[in-house]
């Protein structure tokens, strides 16, 4: 009997039902102010009592209440508490209104959890929708550059649809992805870069999927940074997470609105280098149909030779008599022609963007369709983006909401091939666009000279030996293609199912189809009997979720928040290849054409189920404590290492809610936070077997007969590997000061990860060469500043201002003792490399010897030898980033820039080792008639006095004679990132009109950036990752220059 009563008690405490004297129940609904969308989740307590209630999905609450008079209070984040007297009444509806005054701000959290940020114990970045929409830009990812400090963005190029790379606080891995987690509309969202091939075989030129989302349909984004934020997305989120809330997506309430979006933008090429004028091509001063510029004056000499045109002088007859024309021509002139700068164009932007929205008293919704046609700065570069999505808020019951969102992309991007290269041709003999275009001798008529032979269409050029691709014929023949067709969506259904305790249940699905074709008709250089390489590629994402919500306030000072949920997500990728070779019928492109077909597939499934929680104690509005965990199960590694679990805790303290008298119009708010969070990552999945590899056509026999072969794949399975493990400790102020005009928020952190997976080489005895294992430990420590303001307000005039800081320190503390150093990413004797005890991804490359007094050793040519044992050359880490945004505002105008800084960094440029070795810039334009002494010591340690020639001096050792040291510059840069000017027309002017709201802008985008350490006629952007998406950093390898975006957009309300 004693049980049950206790029972009894227990639950009408927790629930605070109170069954004595209550005799009438309050009930209502509590709406915004401004747009009357109902509010979720606002506390609705009686004053002086434990007595009290939230209001559910709709906005809805019922309170019992004792008879009496008494008053009810509302309180909910961002808006101004109102107190309201009951009297009589049993119906109390209220309409709350922002305070503008209040300290506090809401921010989305990891599943999608809205939380007061002043009770958070760890970093959140909120991106407003303004500073993402109406860009030039149709990559979401590179829209945010800058924008959010500890966030590195960086493109591997400037080609329309090519890929983005994008890291959080560093490099957490050195073979596992370090890309963050992308969520749309609280569903994990694929954001991998499918590459065509590695950075050799054309790979970074293919899209990140995250350019599938449509940035003009962007409500609110989040970033989570540190693992105390992400630990209930388990090992998805240790990268951070970047959540994104479309507008299909919010579930928001709203008057019907019609919404017409439309821009235009030019695209131009914005790293153009800057040509000498004065020197032809050749070398050592001989004028010449040569690879380099070191030929003579053009004031000196007026023929090459005998005058022959360079297509007279053609090795190949079947290709040199095809251009009879040429054949007795004498006297071609040895001049300047038109070059680089007029083989690049300007491309148009186009982006259109409808939007409907409204709502009945039971349900709203919101649709959207977006257009996008972009044009890239060299032909056949074109991106189109068709975008499709709607979402509905339903009211079904009383007590449950149904919120869905579904969205369409198809996303076709157009480029002409782009691969490594050094200045002499490609890597790999993969054929790539700007390969050999930037460093064309300055007496070749790019643009004049036939680029094919009329007869058969295989390319030609100035070369004797025809071995350089035209760029002009690979733009017009070869090219590369993706075609994405996608739907994501998500279904989420509340259900109030009593009083404080809601139960969410959240299915969605990402799945696309990518077709990605490699088209390479015979004729060119590289290719030169055609190959058409094709892939097909189907990645879908299935996710559930369950949520048990429980919040209470237990008094008026205490307040405990609590969630437990599970998660079962399901993956699966498919790529199906068809690679053929040898063209039987010019650019026909199937591969009934090729006499040569290779087929392969590959399919990939993974599976994780998770439980997490979290709970959440509040006191007194200043003192909160958050504990989070999550328990997770992956189908990658043998069972017993599937199951981890990953803790996380954090507090926030704010004294001056604790302490009332330390707020002032100084200080006007002020909290200390700090974190600590846990995650894992795991391998991908078939790690841990060994593979059988089978191969339908290995070989034909003498006969003719085709033989299939099966083997066993050359990486042994390693059956105890284990996940990576991260820990990350953050701590953090943030205040508000001189009347809340100036806001400051700084964070410090330290995230390491061990039992680092890696591959190591093995004894070929075993019948294996490689096998992959768990080693060593990496660490990331920073901080991050972000502070805004209002510099100046009157009347109708003010200027806010934003600065942004972020530095990183990732170190290697340890490896193993038998594998000293790994290879990152590029090759091993030229790329990064995680070394024990130094930076992650240090440069190391060929250096010239030197002695023990550090001076370089000349031999006796007078050129530099080459130290034998590759060193160490820069770090690519940048020392610090920062950003600096000033928005002006008089009226409806408005005038923003954005100014970026990168500071340090060590950086290989092929593209200006090659301009400055094959001496077409400005900064060759010198005295090359002298002679030249290279600084260092002879073999017998006497100080050199060996001339050389000026084209010794840039060719054959600074730039191009092998040593990469010298193609190693610091990558310190300013950049103006944005710009723009907008105008808001009074709503006085459009009384009359049926428009609700019209705005024009004028914005654009990279307009002028410097490399301060870089020679200034090369105008090299920094903001180039020729590796591709991956783990590597500080390569570029002539994959291309960077873009420049200028134009306007009109947006219109009605």
């Amino acid at each position: 009997m004693r049980i049950s009563y206790l029972l009894c008690l227990l639950v009408l405490t927790a629930f605070g039902t109170g069954a004595v004297a209550q005799d009438r129940t309050i009930t209502g609904k509590v709406t915004a102010a401004d747009d009357g969308s109902p509010l979720p989740g606002v506390s609705v307590l009686l004053e002086g009592t434990s007595t009290g209630t939230t209001t559910n999905n709709a906005g809805e609450y019922a309170l019992a209440v004792p008879n009496g008079s008494g008053t009810l209070v509302f309180s909910f984040v961002g808006f101004a508490a109102q107190a309201t007297p009951i009297d009589n009444r049993t119906v109390i509806n209220v309409k709350m209104a922002p305070d503008s005054k209040l300290l506090t701000e809401v921010v989305v959290t990891a599943q999608g959890i809205v939380r007061e940020k002043r009770a958070l114990g760890f970093a959140v970045t909120t991106v407003d929708r303004k500073m993402v929409e109406q860009r030039p830009e149709a990559d979401l990812a590179r829209v945010l550059q800058g924008k959010v400090p500890g966030v590195n963005i960086t493109s591997t190029g400037g080609i329309s649809g090519s890929g983005t790379n994008i890291t959080i606080r560093g490099y957490s891995s050195i073979s596992g992805s370090v890309q963050p987690l992308w969520v749309v509309d609280g569903v994990p969202f694929n954001s991998a870069t499918n590459s065509r091939g590695n950075f050799q075989e054309g790979g970074t030129v293919a899209a990140s999927r995250f350019l599938d989302i449509d940035p003009n349909n962007i409500e609110s984004m989040s970033v989570l940074k540190g693992l105390a934020a992400t630990v209930l997305y388990g090992d998805q989120g240790r990268n951070g997470v970047i959540l994104v809330t479309t507008k299909n997506g919010n579930g928001k309430m709203r008057p019907a609105t019609v919404t017409l979006t439309q821009s235009l933008f030019n695209n131009k090429i914005a790293s153009m280098p800057r040509f000498q004028d004065n020197w032809g091509g050749g070398f050592q001063n001989n004028p010449g149909f040569f690879f380099s510029n070191w030929g003579e004056r053009f004031d000196r000499v007026s023929v090459v030779g005998t005058g022959l045109h360079p297509y007279a002088s053609l090795q190949n007859a079947s290709i040199r008599n095809q251009f009879p024309e040429f054949l007795n021509v004498t006297g071609y002139p040895y001049k300047l022609f038109e070059g680089p700068e007029n083989f690049f164009k300007t491309g148009l932007i186009s982006n259109s963007n409808l939007n409907l929205s409204g709502a009945t008293e039971r349900i709203g919704y919101n649709a959207s369709v977006g257009y996008t046609n972009e044009q890239g700065f060299v032909e056949n570069n074109t991106l189109k983006r068709l975008n499709v999505g709607v979402g509905f808020n339903a009211k079904v019951s009383k007590k449950a909401t149904l919120i869905t969102s579904f969205n369409f992309s198809n996303t076709d991007q157009k480029s002409p091939p782009i691969n490594a290269g050094t200045g002499n041709n490609t890597l790999n003999g993969f054929p790539s666009v700007f390969a050999n275009v930037f460093f064309t001798p300055r007496s070749v008529d790019l643009m004049g000279l036939p680029f094919e032979t009329p007869l058969d269409n295989r390319s030609v050029y100035f070369r004797s030996g025809n071995d350089i691709p035209n760029p002009r014929w690979i733009t017009k023949y070869y090219s590369t293609t993706g075609v994405t067709d996608r739907f994501f969506g998500t279904a989420t259904l509340n259900v109030d199912l009593m009083p404080n305790l809601v139960l969410t249940y959240r299915s969605g699905v990402d799945t696309y189809n990518e077709q990605q074709e490699y088209k390479f008709p015979k004729g060119g250089v590289d290719f030169q009997t055609g190959g058409y390489f094709t892939s097909n590629i189907k990645n879908t994402i299935l996710n559930n979720d369950v949520i048990l919500a429980y919040n209470k306030p237990l008094s008026d000072r205490l307040t405990v928040a609590g969630r437990v949920g599970a998660n079962l997500r399901n993956d699966r990728f498919r790529i199906d290849r068809i690679n053929s070779v040898n063209q039987l019928t010019f650019g026909l492109m199937r591969h009934n054409n090729f006499t040569d077909n290779v087929a392969s597939n590959f399919t990939q499934e993974e599976t994780r189920t998770g439980i997490y929680g979290d709970v959440t104690v509040d006191y007194g509005n200043y003192l909160y404590l958050n504990l989070a965990g999550r328990n997770d199960w992956t189908s990658t590694v043998e069972k017993e290492n599937r199951r981890i679990f990953y803790p996380s805790g954090s507090v926030s303290f704010v004294p001056t809610a604790a302490f009332p008298s330390l707020a002032s119009t100084t200080l006007n708010f002020l909290k200390f936070r700090a974190g600590i969070g846990t995650s894992a990552g795991f391998p991908t999945p078939y790690n841990t077997r060994s593979v059988l590899n089978q191969v339908a056509r290995g070989f034909m026999d003498p006969a003719g007969t085709v033989i299939t072969t099966q083997s066993v794949d050359n990486v042994l399975g390693n059956p105890n590997l284990k996940p990576e493990l991260q820990t990350e400790l953050e701590a953090g102020v943030e205040a508000k000061l001189l009347n809340n005009r100036l806001n400051v928020d700084l964070t410090v952190y330290r995230r390491e990860t061990r039992n680092l997976i890696t591959s190591t080489p093995i004894d070929p005895a075993t019948g294996y060469t490689s096998t992959t294992i768990n080693i060593g430990k990496l660490r990331n420590s920073g901080i991050e500043l972000g502070v805004n303001g209002t510099v100046l307000r009157a009347g109708d005039f003010a200027w806010d201002v934003t600065l942004n800081y972020d530095r990183n320190v990732p170190l290697v503390v340890e490896l193993s003792d038998a594998l000293k150093e790994v290879v990152v990413a590029g090759f091993t004797n030229l790329g990064n490399f995680a070394i024990a005890g130094r930076p992650f991804n240090v440069i190391k490359g060929i250096a010239a010897l030197r002695d023990a007094n550090g001076n370089r050793i000349v031999g006796g040519n007078g050129q530099y030898l080459a130290d034998p044992v590759i060193r160490e050359l820069g770090d690519p880490n940048p020392k610090f980033r920062t950003t600096l945004i000033n928005s002006v505002s008089w009226k409806g105008f408005t005038l923003s820039a954005q100014m970026d800084y990168r500071h340090g960094g060590a950086i290989y440029s092929a593209t200006a080792g090659t301009l400055l070795g094959r001496g077409v810039v400005e900064d060759t334009d010198f005295d090359r008639d002298n002679t030249y002494i290279l600084p260092g010591v002879k073999q017998d340690g006497q100080p050199n006095d060996i001339q050389i020639t000026a084209s010794d001096v840039g060719f054959n050792v600074l730039y191009f004679g092998g040593m990469d040291e010298f193609r190693v510059w610091d990558g310190s840069t300013i950049r103006l990132r944005e710009a723009s000017l907008s105008y808001n027309i009074p709503a006085k002017v459009l009384q009359k009109t049926f428009f609700k709201g019209a705005t024009l802008i004028l914005n654009g985008s990279n307009l002028w950036f410097k490399a301060l350490y870089f020679p200034p006629s090369i105008n090299f952007d920094t903001d180039v990752l020729s590796l591709g998406v991956g783990n590597g950093f500080g390569f570029d390898y002539l994959t291309g220059p960077s873009s420049r975006r200028l134009g306007g957009t009109i947006k219109l309300t009605f």
